[in-house]
């Protein structure tokens, strides 16, 4: 079976709607998928009523943001993003809604910061204006802003803003400190519990890479932090995923191992203009992998259409 447990609809900053979204997993001939849009559980209830018409399995899940904490040799902690991946959690969980909301208002709070910044430079840049382009109510982030880039011709492609073009610094980079708002996230040790609390199986996103709407992470492998995380209740890691290097992946999967953790693979999907090397069912997981998060999950059942 064809299994891809990490896609985004325009709920966050993906490009398609919910319906759209099963559209082209079905056309994909993709068998179970998740949705799993930052910081929001709204589009489960669709995307399980799609699925079923159009025989498909769905995985219930979110991706939070979150903050590590990494300890250098001499006792200095270096904050790095961390996006969690929670399946299964129970979205009526009180204490996980008001995680997510409070996650929902800071990116509010960082865009309208990025704006003002940019705005500086580039005057008919407008917090309405990345407003009007996102989906109404939608999770907010650095790709919306780079879609209203786009549209006032700044940038040829919402890659272009992160990346930069001819050596030239991204306006969206991490490194480009004149433009750049940092992240304010709680930390990953409380989201865990958090997420185990509501019946949920945690599993890091992408670990120890550095995407185009990420923060950048650690350059070498924080080994005391992950058992941390794994203490906390961290379940899982996504090692096949395309930001994740060849080399780092051996180093997950031989901790994964190590600590009986789940591994996953995914494709990350945001839609082919937001990110055009990440389509559909780029990476999958392992059916087995898939049968250890559902029975680990305890908050929300999965819609099923296939026998596991």
């Amino acid at each position: 079976m064809k299994i891809d447990l990490h896609l985004h609809s325009h709920l966050s900053d993906g490009e398609d709607s919910v319906a759209t979204l099963v559209s082209k997993i079905k056309a994909a001939e993709l068998d179970i998928f998740a949705l799993t849009d930052h910081d929001r559980t709204d589009g489960w209830a669709e995307a399980a009523k799609l699925a079923l018409n159009n025989g498909l399995t769905f995985i219930p899940g979110v991706e939070i943001t979150t903050e590590g904490r990494a300890q250098d040799s001499n006792g200095v902690i270096h904050p790095f993003g961390v996006h969690l991946l929670a399946y299964l959690p129970d979205p009526n969980n009180t204490e996980l809604q008001g995680l997510l909301e409070s996650n929902r208002n800071s990116r509010i709070i960082r865009t309208k910061k990025f704006v003002d910044r940019i705005q500086v430079d580039i005057p008919e840049l407008t917090f309405e204006l990345v407003e009007s382009i996102a989906e109404a109510g939608s999770t907010l982030g650095r790709p919306d802003i780079a879609r209203a880039l786009v549209r006032l011709g700044v940038v040829a492609s919402v890659d272009e803003a992160f990346k930069g073009k001819d050596e030239q610094l991204g306006i969206l980079s991490k490194h480009n400190l004149k433009y750049y708002v940092p992240n304010s996230a709680p930390f990953v040790l409380d989201v865990i519990a958090i997420v185990r609390k509501a019946g949920g199986v945690p599993v890091i996103a992408h670990p120890l890479a550095r995407t185009g709407s990420e923060d950048e992470q650690p350059d070498t492998f924080p080994r005391a932090n992950f058992i941390a995380m794994v203490e906390a209740g961290l379940l899982g890691l996504e090692t096949s995923h395309s930001e994740v290097k060849p080399s780092t992946k051996i180093i997950l999967d031989e901790f994964a191992k190590e600590f009986g953790l789940i591994t996953t693979g995914s494709s990350d999907y945001h839609g082919l203009k937001t990110k055009e090397k990440n389509p559909l069912g780029l990476f999958m997981t392992d059916l087995e992998m898939l049968k250890r998060i559902i029975t680990a999950g305890t908050g929300t059942a999965p819609t099923l259409s296939h026998p596991l």
